[in-house]
């Protein structure tokens, strides 16, 4: 699949030290502050970028650095958040929950969560507000041209029966999937319900399953092997500190799952 890459680009600019510094609870949210603060942010992410942070179980070690950052942001279902807020000496750091609907690996949506994040990092650090918001514009275009690439491949996709977990139904939707059933956490499904999407998906002809890598567990594995079509993967977070490589590496393993 032939992707624009050319405008992979260091958004950062100079060589001025960090201005601030700002915690990120997850991946989504730690791509975005480096990709827009550059070497004016500092950034720390929390849960690493393969867990689910919803069932992220804190640890002293997560508490280093937090005690001088000037915010946290959040998603504000990180139930842990408090706890781990409350346990640092750190009166004057702020709590930042992000506002955002729907799946952030989706290009519009990721839009503009970087939109919001930016405008909080010109209220934290005013005086580089042009730096932030030209950074988001560079962005943003790098996005729209990606998402364009994908749109010019996803027809192979289009009106494709698929099952899969529940976080990555909209995301396979935008692709132009057509989602039969979906399901949630490997300890949230039955017998008698895995046998049902076993058989819907025999009535409806699927052809693909699709796991969520944060999710646990490998129930799609269990699903595509019963029925003899692929099994494919995706991650709901950015691996690798980079949104854009982990939004292609998704659609690629999905073009790949359709050929084998």
């Amino acid at each position: 699949m032939n992707f624009i890459l050319g405008i992979f680009l260091l958004l950062a600019g100079g060589h001025t030290v960090s201005s601030i510094k700002v915690v990120a609870t997850t991946s989504l949210i730690g791509t975005i502050l480096k990709q827009i603060g550059g070497d004016k942010v500092n950034v720390i992410t929390i849960v690493p970028a393969g867990m689910c942070p919803g069932h992220f179980d804190v640890k002293p070690s997560d508490v280093v650095g937090l005690t001088t950052a000037n915010a946290i942001l959040c998603h504000g279902f990180e139930g842990w958040l408090s706890k781990l807020v409350n346990s640092i000496d750190n009166e004057g750091i702020a709590v930042e929950t992000l506002k955002i609907e729907g799946n952030w690996m989706i290009p519009d949506i990721q839009k503009v969560a970087a939109a919001q994040i930016t405008e909080i990092l010109v209220e934290l650090d005013p005086q580089h507000a042009e730096f932030y918001r030209t950074n988001l514009t560079q962005y943003e275009k790098l996005i729209d041209s990606i998402a364009a690439e994908i749109k010019n491949v996803s027809e192979t996709f289009h009106h494709v029966k698929a099952i899969c977990a529940n976080y990555q139904a909209t995301f396979l939707k935008w692709l132009g999937f057509d989602i039969i059933a979906t399901y949630g956490r490997p300890e949230e499904l039955s017998p008698k319900e895995l046998c049902r999407l076993i058989e819907l998906a025999r009535e409806h002809d699927v052809r693909i399953v699709v796991d969520n890598l944060q999710s646990g567990g490998n129930i799609g594995r269990v699903i595509a092997d019963e029925l003899g079509v692929s099994h494919v993967v995706l991650t709901n977070f950015p691996l690798g500190d980079s949104y854009i490589q982990s939004l292609m590496d998704n659609v690629e393993r999905l073009v790949k799952g359709l050929k084998d």
